[in-house]
C-alpha cells in the first residue's frame, strides 16, 4: 500500500512541475491576432523565456515566430493565394512543415493535424492581392505537442479572429 501511495505522489509531483516548468506568460495574442491562451499554450514547451516576431517574408505574407528559450514553438501566418484551379486548404497545407498528414473538415475550409494547420478565410479581399484569398497557417515545431482536437479549436479561432482583423481588408475593388 505504501508504494501505491508513494507512486501516486510522484506522479502528482510530475504533473504539477510540466506547469511550473513553464515560467513565461503564454500570449494572448499571435503577433496582433488575439488568440485563447489556453488553446495556444497546448503547443508551447516549458522554458524560461518566450519572445514573438512579426516578418513579412515576401508577395503578402505576414508570419508570427514565437521562440522559447531561443527555439522556435510556433510559427503563425497569413497567406495570400491563388483562388485559380481550387486551391484549398490542402493546397497550401501541402508547402507547410508540420501540418501534414491530416483531416479536412466537412466545409473544406480547414485542415487540420496535431501539429499543424490551415484555414481559409472568407470575406477578405485586397486590390494588392487580386484574386487570391487569404489563408491562416499554423506549424508547431516544439518536441511532444501534438494536439489534433486542440489544434482543430485554435485554427477556428485564429482563422475567425483573422478575418474580423485589420488583416482583412473588405476591398470593393477587388475581385472576390
Amino acid at each position: 500500500m505504501a508504494a501505491v501511495v508513494a507512486m501516486g505522489t510522484t506522479l502528482a509531483a510530475c504533473s504539477s512541475s510540466k506547469s511550473e516548468e513553464r515560467k513565461y506568460a503564454v500570449p494572448k495574442s499571435l503577433c496582433g491576432i488575439a488568440v485563447e491562451s489556453e488553446q495556444l499554450s497546448l503547443f508551447l514547451p516549458p522554458g524560461e523565456k518566450i519572445s514573438t516576431q512579426k516578418t513579412s517574408p515576401s508577395g503578402g505574407t505576414t508570419r508570427c515566430t514565437i521562440t522559447v528559450d531561443g527555439k522556435v514553438a510556433v510559427i503563425a501566418s497569413r497567406i495570400w493565394w491563388g483562388k485559380g484551379n481550387g486551391v484549398g486548404v490542402i493546397d497550401v497545407a501541402g508547402v507547410h512543415a508540420k501540418v501534414e498528414p491530416g483531416q479536412v473538415t466537412d466545409d473544406e475550409k480547414y485542415f487540420y493535424s496535431g501539429t499543424g494547420a490551415v484555414g481559409k478565410t472568407e470575406g477578405c479581399a485586397d486590390s494588392a492581392h487580386p484574386g487570391q484569398d487569404l489563408f491562416t497557417v499554423i506549424q508547431v515545431f516544439a518536441s511532444d505537442r501534438d494536439d489534433e482536437s486542440g489544434m482543430k479549436r485554435l485554427i477556428f479561432n485564429y482563422n475567425k479572429a483573422v478575418e474580423q482583423s485589420d488583416e482583412c481588408p473588405h476591398d470593393e475593388g477587388a475581385s472576390q
